[in-house]
Protein backbone atom coordinates (compact mmCIF):
# COMPACT_ATOMS: atom_id res chain seq x y z
CA UNK A 1 0.00 0.00 0.00
CA UNK A 2 1.18 3.36 -0.60
CA UNK A 3 1.87 6.17 1.76
CA UNK A 4 -1.04 7.96 0.65
CA UNK A 5 -3.60 4.54 0.48
CA UNK A 6 -2.15 4.29 4.25
CA UNK A 7 -3.42 7.29 5.39
CA UNK A 8 -6.89 7.30 3.15
CA UNK A 9 -7.38 3.78 5.45
CA UNK A 10 -6.67 5.66 8.20
CA UNK A 11 -9.03 8.10 7.48
CA UNK A 12 -11.90 5.61 6.87
CA UNK A 13 -11.31 4.16 9.66
CA UNK A 14 -11.39 6.77 12.25
CA UNK A 15 -14.61 8.24 10.78
CA UNK A 16 -16.48 4.94 10.86
CA UNK A 17 -15.67 4.65 14.45
CA UNK A 18 -16.78 7.41 15.32
CA UNK A 19 -19.96 7.11 13.24
CA UNK A 20 -19.59 8.86 10.06
CA UNK A 21 -19.37 7.98 6.59
CA UNK A 22 -16.43 7.73 3.94
CA UNK A 23 -16.25 8.23 0.24
CA UNK A 24 -13.34 8.22 -2.08
CA UNK A 25 -14.60 10.39 -4.79
CA UNK A 26 -13.91 11.43 -8.03
CA UNK A 27 -15.27 13.80 -10.91
CA UNK A 28 -16.60 12.60 -14.36
CA UNK A 29 -14.80 14.80 -16.96
CA UNK A 30 -12.97 16.94 -14.85
CA UNK A 31 -9.46 16.96 -12.97
CA UNK A 32 -8.54 18.02 -9.44
CA UNK A 33 -11.15 16.36 -6.97
CA UNK A 34 -10.17 16.32 -3.45
CA UNK A 35 -9.48 12.52 -2.74
CA UNK A 36 -12.61 11.74 -0.01
CA UNK A 37 -15.76 12.90 0.95
CA UNK A 38 -16.34 12.82 5.09
CA UNK A 39 -19.64 13.56 6.86
CA UNK A 40 -21.46 13.15 10.30
CA UNK A 41 -24.65 15.01 10.40
CA UNK A 42 -25.31 17.99 9.00
CA UNK A 43 -22.70 20.72 8.52
CA UNK A 44 -20.55 17.80 9.81
CA UNK A 45 -18.75 17.13 6.42
CA UNK A 46 -16.05 17.72 4.14
CA UNK A 47 -13.91 17.19 1.15
CA UNK A 48 -10.60 16.14 2.23
CA UNK A 49 -7.32 15.65 0.00
CA UNK A 50 -4.81 13.31 1.42
CA UNK A 51 -0.74 14.17 0.38
CA UNK A 52 1.81 12.00 1.78
CA UNK A 53 4.76 13.96 2.94
CA UNK A 54 6.82 15.21 0.71
CA UNK A 55 4.28 15.31 -2.20
CA UNK A 56 2.15 18.22 -3.70
CA UNK A 57 -0.87 19.61 -4.97
CA UNK A 58 -0.70 19.96 -9.12
CA UNK A 59 -2.35 23.00 -10.59
CA UNK A 60 -5.25 21.80 -11.16
CA UNK A 61 -6.02 20.25 -8.19
CA UNK A 62 -4.86 23.68 -6.16
CA UNK A 63 -7.40 25.54 -8.42
CA UNK A 64 -10.21 23.20 -7.90
CA UNK A 65 -9.81 23.10 -4.07
CA UNK A 66 -9.79 27.08 -4.54
CA UNK A 67 -13.02 27.06 -6.71
CA UNK A 68 -14.45 24.93 -3.71
CA UNK A 69 -13.56 27.30 -0.97
CA UNK A 70 -14.76 30.56 -2.65
CA UNK A 71 -18.08 29.23 -2.59
CA UNK A 72 -17.71 27.88 0.63
CA UNK A 73 -17.39 24.01 0.16
CA UNK A 74 -15.29 22.82 3.20
CA UNK A 75 -12.18 21.33 2.40
CA UNK A 76 -9.31 20.36 3.65
CA UNK A 77 -5.16 18.99 3.19
CA UNK A 78 -3.99 16.31 5.23
CA UNK A 79 -0.43 14.71 5.20
CA UNK A 80 -0.27 12.98 8.22
CA UNK A 81 -2.24 10.41 10.38
CA UNK A 82 -1.84 13.09 12.89
CA UNK A 83 -3.49 15.52 10.58
CA UNK A 84 -6.65 13.62 9.87
CA UNK A 85 -6.87 12.71 13.74
CA UNK A 86 -7.15 16.67 14.29
CA UNK A 87 -9.72 17.06 11.25
CA UNK A 88 -12.04 14.85 12.30
CA UNK A 89 -11.94 15.75 16.19
CA UNK A 90 -12.65 19.25 14.35
CA UNK A 91 -15.31 17.96 12.02
CA UNK A 92 -17.19 16.52 14.99
CA UNK A 93 -17.00 19.72 17.41
CA UNK A 94 -19.07 21.77 14.50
Amino acid sequence: MTPAGRLQAHLKRIVQESGGQYRKVRWEGRSGCPDCFVWWTWPSAAFIEIKAPGDRLSKIQSREIERMELAGVPVFIARSEADLDRLVNKLLTR
